[in-house]
């Protein structure tokens, strides 16, 4: 399965829903601003410094999915941080053919309720990109592979648990973190664990990133599949007889050609082709060809109608003799905040304005992310509690912002105390 899956990008759809007209909900100026906690709010300035460390190890720390390496040297940071702050930590093989070990580990407390926060431990960058882009600070900015794409939600779950230890905090029953290695993979050897954990507890907070232009709140993300259409030709000599094969890579150009219209913005459903194979030696017509799409989708419904479209024109081919068959994968489910969640993102803006610029709620995405193995727990989910960076899953170096890290730290102790109170 490993071979075909995409990497499961998040990049907000920039140029169609960050400046165009009301791709925001502006409903965020009716929530009312609640008191500023000062003492709090200075512990998470004091502990800026710190967190800008943590990020720098694990930046240093290098953890594409699938490197051995990488994975147990950063489990192990992390289960001697979690341990010196009173945590009892677990490791979870990853289910399948998925290098390194998935951390749980929990805080207990006093009180009644159980939150989880979870963030995943690999980046989509091979080894020796750190070399090329070491971490570095300019100015408002922290630069890394994989430092807003996930660390920075590492760094921020890490520290916001040393806030409420210094804080004094324990009116909770349980306060866990999941850490996940394959997220970027679609995290099909730490699904079942998310889920399980999941339902152990009150509510989750996941610590994705969000975008460094435009601080925001996500109500959904994509859910995420690969089309695969396979195409059956004839061989042939290219230069002798060509025209008594079948070219299946003639085909295939076809057939992308011809489903190019699938893709629909506005219904969240972007399909594309991605990657594709075709013949194996120069003078011979290929006689099989491989193409897979990449699709995200939001409504399960519109994915359902693009496969019967698909279906019905790969059974109508271009070339007398060719053979189209087509194939879903499925990936990631798609996110949908519930109605509690939504009640989540309204307290989460309500706090966010005591200390910083007023958020906004971004209806959509167009990556998945693991709050939707966490949702399928029937659990409320919030997304988007790491730090504001961009840059990531593209070619442009990726960074955080760097003065945003004592307010997620009060973002996230704020909500951590008011939820653990029944707030």
């Amino acid at each position: 399965m490993r071979s075909f899956m995409p990497i499961f990008t998040k990049i907000f759809l920039l140029g169609t829903m960050l400046f165009s007209a009301g791709a925001f909900s502006q409903n965020t100026q009716n929530i009312a601003i609640t008191p500023k906690d000062t003492t709090l709010f200075a512990a998470a300035t004091a502990e800026q410094a710190a967190t800008l460390k943590t990020l720098e190890r694990l930046v240093n720390t290098e953890t594409g999915t699938g490197n051995a390496e990488g994975m147990t040297a950063m489990a192990q940071f992390l289960e001697a941080e979690l341990k010196s702050m009173g945590a009892t930590v677990q490791r979870h093989k990853a289910v399948g053919a998925v290098v390194g070990d998935n951390i749980v580990a929990s805080l207990t407390g006093k009180g009644s309720r159980r939150i989880l926060m979870m963030a995943h431990m690999d980046t989509v960058y091979p080894v020796g990109t750190l070399a090329k882009s070491p971490f570095r600070t300019e100015g408002n900015r922290a630069f890394g592979p994989g430092i807003a794409d996930a660390k920075g939600g590492i760094a921020v779950i890490l520290h916001t648990l040393r806030l409420i230890k210094l804080r004094g905090f324990d009116d909770f029953s349980t306060i866990s973190v999941l850490f996940n290695v394959d997220e970027e993979r679609g995290s099909l050897g730490s699904s079942e664990l998310i889920r399980a954990t999941a339902a152990q507890h009150d509510v989750v907070l996941s610590f994705e990133p969000n975008l460094a232009l435009r601080e925001s709140m996500v109500f959904a993300t994509s859910g995420a599949a690969t089309v695969r259409a396979t195409v059956k030709g004839k061989p042939a000599h290219s230069g002798v007889n060509p025209e008594a094969g079948v070219n299946a890579m003639v085909e295939a150009a076809d057939f992308v050609l011809r489903t190019l219209d699938l893709d629909n913005i506005d219904k969240a459903f972007r399909f594309n082709w991605t990657v594709g194979t075709a013949g194996k030696t120069p003078n011979i017509i290929p006689d099989e060809a491989v193409i897979d799409a990449n699709v995200r989708y939001l409504n399960p419904e519109h994915l359902t109608t693009a496969m019967k479209i698909l279906e019905d024109r790969a059974a109508k081919p271009r070339l007398q003799g060719s053979q189209i068959s087509v194939q879903l994968l499925m990936g990631r489910p798609a996110f949908n905040a519930d109605a509690e969640g939504r009640r989540l993102i309204d307290k989460a803006i309500a706090i966010y304005k005591e200390v910083g610029p007023e958020m906004v709620i971004l209806p959509v995405t167009g990556g998945g992310t693991d709050a939707a193995y966490a949702a399928q727990s029937g659990k409320p989910v919030i997304e988007g509690l790491g730090l504001p960076g961009f840059g990531y899953h593209s070619t442009q170096a990726e960074y955080v912002l760097i003065d945003s890290i004592p307010r997620r730290l009060y973002l996230a102790s704020r909500l951590i105390m008011d939820l653990a109170q029944g707030k």
